[in-house]
């Protein structure tokens, strides 16, 4: 197994938060119609799981159920976002999803805020796991925070989240604070102890999301959360297209069990809702994310090809290549330097 293969030997699938933790974003109203569309752009792609927002409220409960409903027989599994509270079950099993991630904090002051001891906190933690799981609900404990919170708690939670009867335990850096280096130790060390599989949400306010997804990844997480665009909360979260190219250009392989094709239209079509310009960083801007300008840069691709200066074929994620001549920086390439490549290259 070559190295790229071996980092990517523990990843299991995507549980794309659009829905939920890109619903939080400043400019993100989506409407029932618009959240049924996402959806199914992200059953398309052939994402695992779609992270939804949580049911106890009934208007919130009635748009879950709309997505349900629209996933029909397909694949993709409908989770609810909730606290550890058992009105949050229960409406999450009204709803009809297929399973609940409950979100847990180790802050003793939060947990006091509640009105709670940090034994009935727990207490309720393991009465709410059991309740969801006798209704056939798919479960996952996370802790918030968890790259800055004292681990000797964090490990009460996942301990009893496993003998509960859970199915996945979480890792949110919450602030977006995490380094690499120290997501990968914490992950390690937490892999010694608990056998459930990982996954991990990852902030984007420091601009590390990406890297630390694949810095838990090699160090033995399998699920990332992602957003299209990587909207959420402030500065957001993995962007979906992100993860996926790097995971293509890493093993192809993998990345086959999606349909990359789908990712530039489905990226636009949330910007559109959002009313905010792609940005410019992501490749699946269709102005900017295949742009070549610099004169070395089209001279080089006039010559021998796109793949000099491209990682991948912009059509892969359902793109397309800009070639920008006739500016201060685009040198000598003229317009029919640039009709002959589209004759060769599209």
């Amino acid at each position: 197994m070559n190295e790229q293969k071996r980092i990517l030997s523990s990843f299991a699938g995507v549980i794309d938060s659009t829905l939920r933790e890109g619903f939080q974003f400043s400019r993100a109203n989506f409407s029932p119609a618009e959240q049924v569309e996402i959806f199914h752009f992200l059953a398309g792609i052939g994402v695992e799981y779609v992270e939804v927002a949580n049911p106890v409220r009934p208007e919130i409960r009635g748009m879950v159920a709309a997505l349900v409903a629209a996933r029909g027989r397909g694949r993709t599994r409908v989770l609810a976002h909730i606290r550890n509270h058992e009105i949050d079950v229960r409406a999450a099993i009204e709803s009809g999803v297929d399973g609940v991630n409950i979100l847990c904090t180790v802050d003793a002051e939060r947990v006091k805020a509640m009105g709670k001891t940090t034994g009935d906190y727990r207490a309720a933690l393991r009465k709410n796991v059991v309740l969801a799981k006798a209704r056939g609900l798919e479960v996952r404990v996370g802790v918030e925070d968890f790259f800055k919170q004292p681990r000797a708690e964090s490990l009460e939670i996942y301990r009893l989240a496993a003998e509960s009867g859970a199915d996945r335990l979480a890792l949110a850096d919450t602030l977006g604070r995490a380094m690499s280096w120290e997501v990968g130790r914490r992950i390690k060390r937490l892999r010694r102890t608990v056998t459930l599989p990982l996954e991990v949400h990852f902030h984007n306010d420091l601009g590390h999301a990406v890297s630390n997804a694949f810095a838990a990844l090699e160090a033995g997480a399998g699920y990332i959360s992602t957003s299209l665009l990587g909207i959420g909360e402030r500065t957001g979260i993995t962007p979906t297209s992100s993860l996926l190219v790097n995971l293509y250009v890493l093993d192809p392989g993998i990345a086959r069990r999606y349909d990359l094709g789908r990712l530039t239209e489905a990226e636009n079509y949330v910007a559109r809702v959002c009313g905010i310009e792609m940005p410019p960083n992501l490749m699946t801007n269709t102005a900017n994310g295949f742009a070549h300008k610099a004169g070395i840069h089209l001279d080089a691709l006039m010559k021998f090809g796109p793949g000099k200066y491209e990682l991948l074929p912009p059509d892969l994620i359902g793109n397309r290549r800009s070639l920008v001549i006739d500016t201060l920086l685009s040198g000598k390439t003229r317009l029919l330097d640039v009709e002959k490549f589209q004759e060769k290259y599209g």
